[in-house]
């Protein structure tokens, strides 16, 4: 066994469409058998994202179904009609593959995310998503 920090000083910043205060840590990235490789060819990605207090991860479109559930913290989320819903620990936010979205905090907030080009249709990326708080 090996124990690896996934903590807030771990993985890289996120700065890509306009997000500050942002750090993603990669746990697992899948290209898939006979995939093109590079960030955009991915069919399953898991991810911590760390947002520290006035964080955002900016607006932009989901490339493959994605799920972002938080695990500390509050913020808010938005999808496709921009309208923010607010989201606190335990709860999830999916989006569809060609979804516009974003996520921010005042607070600070840590979430995992999960894309996946084919999610299961039992799993969460293939339910329908909740709304509300």
């Amino acid at each position: 066994m090996e124990i690896k920090d996934s903590g807030p000083t771990a993985g890289i910043d996120l700065t890509a469409f306009g997000s500050h205060g942002v750090r993603h840590v990669s746990i697992h990235r899948n290209a898939g058998p006979g995939a093109a490789s590079g960030p955009g060819a991915a069919v399953v990605a898991v991810a911590l994202m760390h947002l520290a207090p006035g964080g955002r991860i900016g607006r932009h479109e989901a490339t493959i179904p994605q799920a972002l559930t938080v695990v500390a913290g509050d913020g808010w989320v938005s999808g496709a009609d921009g309208r923010a819903v607010p989201i606190t620990a335990g709860r999830t936010a999916c989006w569809a593959a060609g979804e516009d979205h974003e996520t921010w905090t005042d607070t600070g907030l840590t979430a995992v995310v999960v894309e996946a080009a084919e999610p299961h249709p039992a799993g969460l990326l293939g339910r329908t998503p909740a709304t509300g708080a």
